[in-house]
Order: C-alpha cells, then sequence, then structure tokens
C-alpha cells in the first residue's frame, strides 16, 4: 500500500518552515530533542511518525502540528 498523503504533505511543510527559517536538520534535532537521522528520514517520507514527536517538532517550528499535516499543493520537485 502506498504512503498516506499525509506524509508527504509532512515531508514538504518541514522542509519548507525549515528552510524558511533558514535552520538546519541538527538546528531542528536540538530544539526539538528528535534525532537528526530520524527527521531526515520524515523529510524523505522513509518514516512515519507519532503523535508525540509531531507535537514537538510543531512546538520547535512554532507552528501548530496540523500545519504541518495540512494539504498542499505540490511542485513537481516535491514529489522528488
Amino acid at each position: 500500500m502506498p504512503p498516506v498523503p499525509e506524509r508527504q504533505y509532512l515531508a514538504t511543510h518541514l522542509r519548507r518552515v525549515r528552510a524558511a527559517r533558514g535552520l538546519t536538520q541538527d538546528d531542528i534535532a536540538t530544539l526539538s530533542g528528535i534525532n537528526r537521522a530520524y527527521l531526515s528520514d520524515l523529510e524523505n517520507r522513509k518514516r512515519n511518525i507519532g503523535i508525540d514527536c509531531l507535537a514537538r517538532l510543531a512546538a520547535a517550528l512554532d507552528i501548530p502540528a496540523a500545519a504541518l499535516l495540512a494539504a498542499i499543493e505540490e511542485s513537481p520537485k516535491d514529489r522528488q
């Protein structure tokens, strides 16, 4: 079964918000207490996320957790 679209939404939102704030994966890992390799896997749609981890990432980015799962219009670049 293919991954649910929310996995793509999460990956895209994480990358976009992180980049817009000039943060690296290491920065977000430090702010959230989440392993950098796990964060990389999330951004590359290789892992699922638990609700607690989602909340920690959202707090580190100072955005609502729901915003990380919101539907988006994908560009072809995001599908890579």
